[in-house]
């Protein structure tokens, strides 16, 4: 969107803020909630309704107000509301969306693999169909350790609970909200224009529809140096949700769709470092020239915060993702019978990221794919039964069936030389290959909660999981033997014990410890490798924790943490030497280790104080002996992607200016030590510790019905990368690529909020 677009979007949003007062006059108050219930965080942690302060397991809570104030518009900014949370947003490369937990996560671009942290919503889990935006949304809970006994797919490293507004039938309401900024104003790097709405419309009493949507609109950070237009990534979509019940049955069905759009490959690989003339691939070659001369042709300068590619022929991608539940809630007496069953879907069509790896017309050596066509699919049903909570024992029962599907037609690689103007050599050519992957799994599941005293209680769960996992590949380069299957079957019990104890009221202790399990991969290579089987992942944790509630309201929780792993299903990239095509390896890591301690602080200090505060420890490590990619030992060393530390601090101030305007003022901090990006001893592909600084400051009006707020993001230019890669695409760390996105550069501007 050019500058003139965002300022027509302003005026139009500010001329439906300036009409709101008339219909605010009129709308009916909002509900009051006594403070005492206002303070109690409820979460689902356990799959029922309990306050987190009983929970016996480490939550980052963050609710409407804190999401919003932060700015938490897609599933990626969610890692800056707990440090144990990290997602890497590298195009393909996070399988599932969910990032890592505590260091643990699964970062692959295979097909034939599933996410270590689980994103849920409204009780679906999301597989490899995963939601990118965030609206409309009531709560976020971020658990961690492995949840595969009441969550099941792909929990064995966390899961981040998703629960959005339910639709009310006891009134009418609307929204709308927008944060909007552009490129080159007030120093913000990229434009973003944001724009959430929603409208709550009573059907009966006991019946409402609720329908909400968002448009999420980018330009930049990348630039065409060519053509000097921004990249522009544009989202949009919705989600509708019908809720029926009377006294004993709840009927939600709920439905979403949204549609994204990118340029030239999005967020994808630039320049950051590059040599000037010399050998390539291994001194078979000579470049007269270099890498830093052919970018400085169009107008590309490596170096750190690059975000300039130069190439004359653009292309496009687009993405949908879909999904559709029925959720059934039957109480009877004294028991409560739920029922989900989902389904859904994601397409990925067009120019992937992938299509020119170095995005530079003048270089010498070219890497391009084919376009992509690629469909998922997910079905599940969930069947759960639960006691009431007033018993001596209480539990949670149930059987859990998904099937996951993944087609992908031929995808193909080109690589080719051009020393010369004119002059093209192949180098290599590829066609692909057809792939169906089926991931299927059975599973029954329960844990009870034994209360032996006033103050202790017992915690038991299970879950045994029949998964099974299969690859069908037609290869077009392998005429006379293209067809390829690989299966592959695990029967797993995963398990969680404990015991947790009241010191006072307000104060409880836990202590945990839990197997997890994260079914295998079918990796799916580049030729000339051939697909295998990656054995299942299988975590055992242990954690000692205290939660307490201090002030009336704010939430303490402390927790200490120890995490060994069999199976670590870890990734690899290298540049091939003779073509200069990255090719990423999936592997399996024995002794993974993850362990530290971590405490958070979330809710309400006082009136008008609300502060989440957190810091992580978490030391996640290779086992002793490893080697790195550059062939060093890197053994006992930080796992890529995982900070050893974070911090994180979320606050806002509020109080009255008038009888009708209060003024707030709001900080987002991060920060983060030194990450590295590749498995080796390279520091050329790590990145020093930092912070990332951001606030808004603004007004309320009129009870909360208006506001008007400043934002910054990344206020001071942090140039954090999604990712680092060396040999790029020859020569160790004399060329290395980077892959930016809006967290890696400062965004300022104007947000504004409308409640009818």
């Amino acid at each position: 969107m050019k500058k003139q677009g965002m300022f027509r979007l302003l005026a139009g949003t500010a001329a439906v803020l300036a009409a709101a007062p008339v219909a605010a006059q009129t709308a009916p108050s909002a509900t009051e909630v006594s403070p005492a219930v206002q303070d109690e965080i409820v979460v689902t942690a356990q799959r029922r309704q309990e306050r987190v302060v009983d929970v016996p397991i480490s939550i980052t809570v963050a609710s409407a107000a804190q999401l919003e104030r932060q700015q938490v518009n897609t599933v990626n900014d969610l890692a800056r509301i707990s440090p144990s949370l990290e997602i890497q947003q590298a195009p393909g490369q996070n399988t599932g969306g969910g990032g890592s937990l505590r260091g643990i996560g699964t970062q692959t671009f295979s097909a034939g693999s599933v996410a270590s942290v689980g994103i849920v919503v409204d009780q679906v889990s999301q597989g490899n169909a995963n939601i990118s935006d965030l609206f409309d949304v009531a709560r976020i809970e971020v658990l961690k350790g492995p949840q595969g006994t009441l969550f099941g797919l792909t929990t064995s490293a966390g899961v981040i609970n998703i629960t959005t507004n339910a639709p009310d039938p006891t009134q009418f309401s609307a929204r709308l909200r927008t944060e909007l900024s552009n490129e080159g104003t007030l120093g913000s790097g990229f434009g973003n224009q944001v724009v959430q709405g929603m409208v709550n419309v009573p059907l009966s009493a006991d019946a409402a529809l609720r329908v909400s949507g968002f448009g999420n609109l980018r330009q930049g950070p990348n630039r065409n140096a060519t053509t000097g237009d921004l990249n522009d990534t544009n989202r949009w979509g919705g989600r509708a949700r019908l809720l029926w019940r009377n006294d004993k049955l709840t009927l939600n069905l709920i439905g979403d769709y949204s549609k994204t759009t990118t340029e030239n490959g999005g967020d994808f690989f630039t320049f950051v470092r590059a040599g000037g003339p010399g050998p390539f691939f291994g001194g078979a070659g000579f470049d007269p020239l270099g890498i830093t001369a052919r970018l400085a042709s169009c107008g590309v300068t490596p170096g750190e915060g690059n975000r300039n590619y130069c190439i004359a022929n653009g292309f496009r991608g687009r993405a949908e993702s879909y999904g559709v539940s029925l959720q059934a809630e039957y109480a009877f007496e004294p028991f409560t019978l739920t029922s989900i069953t989902a389904y859904r879907g994601s397409t990925e069509k067009g120019g992937g990221a992938a299509t020119n790896v170095f995005r530079g017309d003048p270089l010498e050596l070219q890497v391009a794919n084919g376009l992509v066509d690629r469909r998922v699919s997910l079905f599940t049903q969930e069947l759960r039964l639960s006691s009431p909570s007033s018993n001596t024992i209480e539990y949670t029962a149930g059987l859990f069936y998904s099937r996951q599907v993944q087609d992908r037609d031929p995808e193909s690689l080109r690589v080719t030389l051009r020393p010369a103007p004119g002059v093209v050599i192949p180098i290599a050519t590829q066609l692909g290959a057809t792939d169906h992957i089926y991931d299927e799994s059975y599973a029954a599941f329960g844990q009870a909660t034994i209360h032996v005293t006033k103050a202790l209680r017992l915690i038991a769960g299970g879950r045994y999981t029949n998964a099974r996992l299969g690859l069908d590949r037609v290869s077009l380069d392998s005429p006379a033997n293209p067809n390829y299957a690989q299966r592959q079957e695990n029967n797993v019990f995963s398990y969680r014990v404990g015991a947790q104890y009241d010191l006072n009221p307000t104060t409880m202790v836990y202590a945990t410890a839990s197997r997890g399990f994260k079914g295998g991969q079918i990796a799916t290579p580049a030729l000339p490798l051939t697909p295998y089987v990656v054995r299942p992942e299988i975590p055992r944790a242990y954690e000692l924790g205290l939660k307490s509630t201090l002030f009336g309201g704010w939430v303490l929780d402390l927790n200490a943490f120890y995490q060994n792993i069999k199976d670590f299903q870890a990734q690899s990239c290298t540049t091939i030497q003779n073509t200069g095509a990255i090719s990423c390896v999936q592997q399996n890591i024995n002794g993974v280790k993850s362990r530290g301690a971590e405490i958070n602080l979330f809710g309400r200090v006082t009136e008008g104080l609300s502060v989440n505060t957190g810091f992580l420890w978490a030391k996640a490590t290779y086992p002793s002996n490893f080697l790195g990619t550059d062939g060093t030992q890197i053994g006992g060393t930080q796992l890529a992607y995982a900070p050893e530390y974070k911090f994180t601090f979320s606050g806002e101030y509020e109080a009255p200016l008038s009888d009708s305007i209060n003024g707030f003022i709001a900080a987002d901090t991060v920060w983060k030590s030194r990450i590295r990006y590749e498995a080796n001893s390279r520091i050329e592909t790590t990145y020093r510790p930092h912070w990332l600084v951001g606030g808004r400051i603004g007004a309320r009006f009129d009870h909360d019905r208006f506001q008007v707020a400043l934002f910054a993001r990344n206020l001071f230019n942090q140039h954090e990368p999604l990712l680092y890669q060396s040999d790029f695409p020859y020569n160790g760390t004399q060329n290395v690529g980077a892959i930016y996105g809006p967290q890696s550069f400062r965004q300022i501007g104007l947000s504004l909020d409308a409640k009818f």
